[in-house]
């Protein structure tokens, strides 16, 4: 059990119980187990920051109603995301460069596609590249990256969407 006396999280009792019921519910709406884990963690950090001064009238429902606002941008930008197949494309780029098997003429493509893909991300600003990176190459969740650059989870997610977006452009021109 997390124990912050002087916050909402200290009325609130946020608990092994909540938490859990905080993970099922996200779950269960984003078919996710690591986005659920992430936005629940987020949740606990929102409820840390309010005002301890003006706490509401119901804690719990309040847990739930961040959650649920959380979860629903999370889909917002998944299906941004999936408009764009921007990872997806990645993936065949790198799969199609990197197979023996493969005519000179796809190999040649391939490279000029790794040259566009490159460019556009040297056009985007550091922090946009940087979150692009993490999430892309690392692996890292916007959890991980947000603690790390020290930027908010929204933050994380704005940056990457603009750089798929970016990169999505490039490759299709």
């Amino acid at each position: 059990m997390l124990n912050c006396p002087d916050s909402l999280i200290g009325e609130l009792t946020w608990n092994d119980s909540l938490l859990d019921e905080l993970r099922r519910f996200l779950t269960k709406r984003l078919k996710c187990p690591e986005a659920a884990a992430d936005l629940t963690h987020e949740t606990y950090l929102r409820l840390q920051q309010r005002d301890g001064n003006n706490p509401p009238e119901n804690a719990r429902a309040l847990a739930f109603h961040i959650a649920m606002n959380l979860a629903v941008d999370y889909q917002r930008k998944a299906a941004v995301r999936s408009r764009f197949l921007v990872d997806d494309e990645i993936d065949d780029l790198v799969d199609s460069g990197s197979t023996a098997a493969g005519s000179p003429e796809q190999t040649l493509i391939a490279r000029q596609r790794l040259e566009i893909l490159q460019g556009a991300l040297d056009e985007l600003p550091a922090d946009c590249r940087t979150v692009f990176l993490l999430h892309g190459v690392e692996g890292l969740k916007y959890a991980e990256i947000a603690a790390r650059l020290g930027i908010s989870l929204s933050m994380v997610g704005k940056h990457l969407a603009r750089a798929m977006n970016h990169c999505a452009q490039r490759i299709d021109a």
